[in-house]
């Protein structure tokens, strides 16, 4: 039987920094954190355990050290079940209103009863409740480049239950367990912006009756490393389109989660000076509103993974088949370890970078 140490290693071959999609506005939110459930898949031949704990990769961020922690108290809910098998959880209950301002979205691979399910959700909070007290243990940390861009930074921290369980949970992104540091991160994000200094990834545009808003899948690398995506109107169409918060719910079920529309062809549109390459969908909302939801990609050059890039990788990385570059030591909040890089190289001739570090040092 293979040893705990030996699953976390087995677990980690392969891992690619997720997305998170965050945004101040709650009525886009759910669409927003939903459509990057492709990007957000990991092996899944590990114990029941390790595989469901080691799929959590909404969860994100890192405490920050006060005098005195504040604990802010999430309940977490669950919003439904993908049709590629992620589960997915909200810490804004499906029928909020308008005013929440910060949510998380959870993505968990599994074969959940209605007792798993509820099991998770209880250990979602418990762990939320954990990484707020900075009650973890952080022993990997991944740096992700896609033809020389970098990703962000991911944290694999090691929590251990009430229960005595072990869960092996992969951090980044923007939500931060402190507000300060949340209130930090915007400030730090809305500099960046200021300045230029973000990377459009994606665009959806939405249209009602005429009527046209699209939204720019924005990402930022702040300084500790790590990267977090924004949604942000495109002032060229800025809408807002007719929807209810209960239209837009449904909306976000039928195009990511039950992928039920009626495709109409593929499209180019020019945003910001690039070409962006979309798919387009149509969709019939239970009252007999239509919906035209467009998504994609920009053209050049290629800085993202594709579901089969992903499966690509982990194939690669899981056979060593890779180019090690060599190694560097690095402090990571405070403790020393040293990072080995290692490159690999697609089908396509996509090159990906992947630096990791363990606890140690070679100084």
């Amino acid at each position: 039987m293979k040893s705990d140490n030996e699953r976390i290693e087995e677990f980690l071959k392969g891992i690619v920094l997720p997305e998170y999609k965050s945004d101040g506005h709650a009525r886009q939110l759910r669409a927003q954190i939903l459509s990057g459930l492709q990007a957000r898949r990991v092996g899944s031949r590990t114990a029941r355990w390790w595989k469901t704990a080691a799929l959590l990769l909404g969860l994100l961020g890192a405490a920050a050290l006060a005098t005195e922690t504040i604990i802010q108290v999430r309940h977490y809910y669950f919003y439904g079940r993908a049709k590629d098998g992620f589960y997915y959880f909200s810490t804004t209950p499906e029928n909020a209103g308008t005013n929440q301002v910060d949510s998380i979205g959870i993505l968990v691979r599994g074969d959940l009863d209605a007792a798993g399910i509820e099991q998770k959700r209880k250990d979602l909070e418990e762990i939320d409740s954990l990484r707020q007290r900075n009650a973890r243990e952080l022993f990997r940390v991944y740096d992700t480049e896609v033809n020389g861009k970098p990703s962000g930074r991911l944290f694999f921290y090691k929590y251990v239950l009430a229960n005595g369980r072990t869960e092996i949970i992969p951090e980044g992104g923007d939500v931060s367990a402190s507000p300060a540091q949340m209130e930090a991160d915007r400030q730090q994000i809305a500099d960046l912006r200021q300045r230029g200094q973000r990377e459009i990834r994606s665009i959806i545009e939405v249209e009602v009756g005429g009527q046209s808003q699209r939204s720019l899948c924005c990402r930022y690398l702040l300084s500790d490393g790590r990267g977090v995506n924004r949604y942000e109107t495109d002032p060229e169409l800025p809408g807002p389109v007719p929807l209810t918060f209960k239209q837009e719910n449904e909306l976000s079920r039928l195009a990511v989660l039950e992928k039920k529309g009626e495709f109409l062809g593929s499209t180019q549109v020019q945003v910001l000076g690039r070409t962006f390459n979309l798919q387009k969908y149509s969709f019939t909302l239970s009252d007999g509103t239509v919906v035209t939801r467009s998504e994609g990609q920009p053209e050049d050059p290629k800085n993202n993974l594709t579901g089969a890039d992903l499966d690509e990788f982990r194939q690669l990385a899981a056979a060593n088949k890779g180019e090690t570059l060599g190694t560097y030591d690095e402090d990571v909040w405070g403790k020393p370890f040293k990072f080995t890089r290692v490159k690999y190289v697609l089908s396509d001739g996509t090159e990906v970078i992947q630096s990791i570090g363990k606890p140690g040092s070679g100084r």
